[in-house]
């Protein structure tokens, strides 16, 4: 039979230990954590956050500043509007049709005209008068616009590097976000003044209630867009971490519904009609026009109302052997997928809505708000320390 020995009695060591992991010194040694990452990589976070909020606000200037489209009356059928734009390029062939994406816009015309490297010339149609409206090389960003992309994406470091650096940069936001959190987290019955400023609150106290505010306020798009930082930067690990954690089944091919037009799709509008049967919820966006070596007739659409719309939904028609037609919907991709795919679409700000657009923009600022106050913060304090030692 074998006794029970008596509990050893606790050391000087263990109850230093267990000293060490009580509550306040867990919270001490978090401060000292989140106050020293932040002075440390601030400037960095800030390039990131303000780097990103001018990207989202040059594409939405660019939007409010596109050509208009004054036609009044019936839109005309995209073959005539294809043809309207390729007599202004006859020595090319047309390869996609962008269309109106809200009244008074005009269509896109896109060709190719080289190919290595490759350069697209759009043609702007008006899609009721048949109008040309003007025609230019399609650039991505001009030279500021690509310095700042650069910002954004690699910290204008060589590309693989910043990659890396930018996906680190965002980890490191994750934690500070969830550190911010806990140091934040309010005594019972204080929960309403730990959303607000203090009225009449002045300088340390002033700063502290800023900063408390603004990073509970903005803690959930901080995080949205850190952990989509981390996804951008590092897309394979973790691809693989949301396969393992979401289900992988592939729901069945949903059968083309009643009503599916037999004849096949010559032609960019009949591409567009059987396309708006065999996904009724979707409207089409883009057209793909068929070209050498597959021919293939694309229809891209977007899902109606709130919703992601990257990646886009595709209808295909093939017309080699049995003429089959595929419908690439992602919104029935298996579910690690698809929240990939929000986080890109929530990212980016795609299909997400104005209001979501204009928080991410306002997201991209917090960083510099939260610097200024945090740094401020730490200097005040580390004044008063000063003062309290001189007097003493």
């Amino acid at each position: 039979m074998s006794e029970t020995l008596p509990a050893a009695p606790a050391t000087p060591v263990f109850k230093g230990l267990a000293g060490a992991l009580s509550w306040a010194s867990y919270k001490r040694l978090l401060r000292t954590i989140h106050l020293w990452t932040g002075m440390v990589l601030c400037l960095p976070m800030v390039l990131i956050g303000l780097s990103g909020s001018a990207l989202l606000a040059q594409r939405e200037i660019l939007w409010l500043q596109g050509t208009a489209a004054t036609g009044t009356g019936e839109r005309q059928p995209l073959t005539r509007v294809v043809a309207a734009a390729q007599a202004s390029m006859p020595d090319f062939r047309a390869n996609w049709i962008q269309l109106p994406p809200a009244s008074g816009r005009p269509a896109s015309v896109q060709f190719i005209v080289a190919n290595r490297p490759t350069r697209t010339m759009e043609v702007l149609v008006d899609p009721v008068s048949l109008k040309l409206l003007g025609s230019d090389e399609i650039v991505q960003r001009g030279p500021i616009m690509r310095s700042i992309t650069d910002m954004h994406e690699f910290l204008m470091l060589q590309s693989d590097i910043g990659l890396r650096v930018v996906g680190w940069m965002a980890i490191a936001m994750t934690v500070m976000g969830l550190s911010g959190l806990v140091l934040w987290w309010p005594r019972k019955g204080r929960w309403l003044a730990a959303f607000l400023v203090k009225r009449g609150a002045r300088g340390l106290r002033l700063h502290l209630d800023l900063h408390h505010a603004a990073g509970i306020w903005g803690l959930f798009l901080f995080l949205i867009l850190s952990i989509s930082g981390i996804y951008l930067a590092f897309p394979r690990t973790v691809s693989g971490i949301a396969q393992t954690t979401f289900s992988r089944e592939v729901p069945d091919a949903k059968p083309l519904p009643p009503g599916f037009p037999s004849v096949w799709p010559m032609d960019a509008d009949q591409a567009v009609a059987a396309a708006r049967i065999a996904v009724p919820d979707a409207r089409p966006v883009g057209v793909k026009l068929p070209r050498p070596p597959d021919g293939l007739l694309m229809v891209q659409m977007e899902a109606q109302g709130l919703a992601p719309s990257i990646p886009p939904i595709t209808v295909t028609f093939d017309p080699r052997g049995s003429r089959s037609v595929h419908i690439d919907d992602p919104r029935y991709y298996p579910a690690a997928d698809r929240a990939l795919n929000t986080l890109y679409a929530l990212h980016f700000s795609v299909g997400m809505g104005g209001v979501w657009t204009f928080l991410v923009f306002l997201a991209g600022l917090l960083p510099t708000f939260l610097a200024v106050t945090g740094l401020t913060i730490w200097w005040k304090k580390r004044r008063n320390r000063v003062a309290r030692r001189a007097v003493a």
